[in-house]
């Protein structure tokens, strides 16, 4: 009788392993599909940025100038902490590129007052990410962050609301 028990819940843990597996496998189908959908379409043209590129922001960046071409506002930043915060913007994802996505406005990244780094703002449904140039071409492009999605909603939001002249 004891054995038969053994054997009951070995034969029930092992069938009770394998739907659960099966339905992980599932789901991680289903999400693959997902995302799959969820993603834009388009092309991956440039490589992401090179890490030291990065990281010399990180260290020397002191000021950041986002201008947008068709708003009648511009943001600045001169804190380390908010210049960090919006490297920290950049993913190291490379983003795919679509034909009908076009910028909303240029990143200069600056260290004592010469441009170290110049990007394409893109910021439309669908289309959040950063093209930056070397020499006047267009060569790498990462992705935006979620934060930094919230970020350029906030300013795009307060930009709005401001009066103009301000």
């Amino acid at each position: 009788m004891m054995r038969f028990g053994i054997v009951l819940i070995f034969i029930t843990s092992l069938f009770s392993c394998q739907p659960g597996q099966k339905d992980q496998s599932a789901d991680q189908q289903q999400g693959q599909e997902q995302s799959t959908a969820q993603q834009p379409v388009g092309e991956q043209l440039y490589p992401s940025l090179p890490l030291d590129t990065l990281q010399m922001l990180w260290d020397q960046c002191d000021y950041i100038d986002y201008v947008f071409y068709y708003k009648d506002f511009s943001v600045s930043q001169n804190k380390q902490q908010d210049i960090r915060a919006s490297i920290r913007h950049i993913s190291e994802q490379v983003p795919a590129i679509q034909a009908a996505c076009q910028p909303i406005g240029r990143v200069f990244y600056q260290v004592q007052g010469e441009n170290r780094l110049e990007a394409d703002l893109y910021f439309n449904q669908g289309c959040t990410y950063f093209i930056f140039y070397v020499n006047g071409q267009k060569t790498y492009a990462n992705a935006m962050m979620p934060d930094g999605i919230q970020f350029f909603n906030q300013v795009m939001s307060a930009g709005i609301q401001a009066p103009a002249g301000q």
